[in-house]
């Protein structure tokens, strides 16, 4: 083994855990949204051809992206893709006013803005504010066809379109993955950082705490952004104990 192949072994992100996961098994069922169902391998083989469709619009490591939307299919894979580019993800609660939105897209900087079904016109408002983004990119939900509006680039676009020959980045385990806001309750709203190795470990404890197993099945319903309320049993969110998946691996239902 080369020292560049094994390098690569050892690297251990949040997109490397999908990746491994993929290799383990292939065929075993990953997600499940209304009418989509993809396997560990069709996620993977996904989140890669979005990553590099990403990175050739732009996206680069230390990119903030922002996505405000329910849950979906579409959220999940862009969550792993963006992880794979090195950028970071900004998710943003859709049940903020546009003044709230505004606010979160410019105190992070973003620069790509990810919009779910139903929650345009509040993006919509909230680009009015003054921001850094550049585009925004259409998330269908589980009850969508392909239409979305016609001034975003569209989820289906960067998976149908002929793969970028681009090479994805190397990403520290130590770099950012994620910026989660506070409610802002008492001032306004403060981005903490988490990193690939933060979240993993989180990922870790939820499958110990919440005995997960590789026969499991999880049904998504509260929202992947952070919520209010953590699981009560092990203490972390719902987005985050739903992913741990990746590591197990059960596999998820989402619902919006």
């Amino acid at each position: 083994m080369t020292p560049t192949s094994f390098d690569a072994a050892r690297q251990h992100t949040i997109g490397d855990l999908l990746r491994r996961t993929a290799a383990r098994s292939p065929q075993k069922i990953a997600i499940v949204c209304g009418g989509i169902s993809w396997t560990y391998s069709e996620f993977d083989q996904i989140c890669t051809r979005l990553a590099k469709a990403l990175t050739a619009r732009g996206v680069h490591a230390g990119d903030r992206v922002a996505v405000l939307s329910r849950n979906s299919h579409a959220f999940a894979a862009m969550r792993f893709a963006l992880a794979r580019t090195g950028a970071v993800l900004v998710p943003i609660n859709f049940m903020l006013n546009a003044e709230e939105v505004g606010f979160i897209l410019r105190s992070c900087g973003a620069t790509m803005f990810l919009v779910g079904s139903r929650s345009e016109p509040l993006a919509a408002a909230a680009l009015q504010k003054e921001n850094s983004v550049r585009e925004c990119i259409w998330l269908p939900g589980e009850e969508d066809g392909q239409n979305g509006p016609e001034t975003m680039a569209h989820f289906e676009d960067l998976l149908t379109a002929e793969i970028p020959k681009v090479v994805l980045p190397s990403v520290d385990p130590r770099s950012v993955l994620q910026i989660i806001y506070t409610s802002g309750t008492e001032s306004q709203p403060k981005g903490a950082m988490l990193t690939h190795e933060a979240v993993m470990w989180e990922y870790v404890s939820c499958i110990v705490e919440g005995e997960i197993n590789a026969g499991d099945v999880m049904l998504h319903a509260l929202p992947l952004y952070p919520p209010r309320n953590p699981c009560s049993r092990c203490g972390s969110s719902p987005s985050r104990f739903a992913l741990a998946g990746a590591i197990a691996p059960p596999y998820c239902a989402w619902a919006a």
